[in-house]
């Protein structure tokens, strides 16, 4: 069982180092075939149509990018303020009155009850007219 697991386990790294062997004299295969021709005579190396297109490629995309992020932020609106009225509560000492008590009369005690709001309702009125601030 030893041995035929050891067996597999080199098989199966030497298969993977052969791979990876043969990949990378691809891709050294396929740089070498970027260069089409190098004039001598002249000075100056000739390269293929494909590494000139890769080579200006990057700049392309830069380009359109660039142009597209200037057209989009040109498009954008601008940011809209709103201004809403809003209660601020105000610190006001107010004597508030003594709540009313029980009565066995419904009707008294609905009349106190009553006399009771209109105080708190006058009380509450100068606080908000701006009298009686700490």
């Amino acid at each position: 069982m030893k041995e035929k697991s050891k067996h597999f386990f080199i098989n199966l790294y030497e298969k993977a180092k052969n791979y990876i062997l043969e990949k990378i004299k691809d891709i050294i295969k396929a740089t070498s075939d970027d260069f089409a021709a190098i004039n001598i005579e002249k000075g100056y190396a000739v390269y293929s149509l494909n590494w000139w297109f890769m080579k200006s490629l990057k700049w392309l995309i830069a380009a359109i990018l660039a142009v597209l992020t200037l057209f989009l932020w040109g498009c954008s609106s601008t940011a809209v303020t709103k201004y809403y009225p809003v209660s601020v509560p105000v610190a006001c000492s107010v004597d508030i009155p003594l709540m009313p008590e029980y009565n066995e009369d419904t009707v008294i005690t609905n009349l106190n009850i009553l006399a009771y709001a209109e105080k708190l309702k006058s009380a509450l009125k100068i606080c908000k007219n701006g009298g009686l601030n700490d």
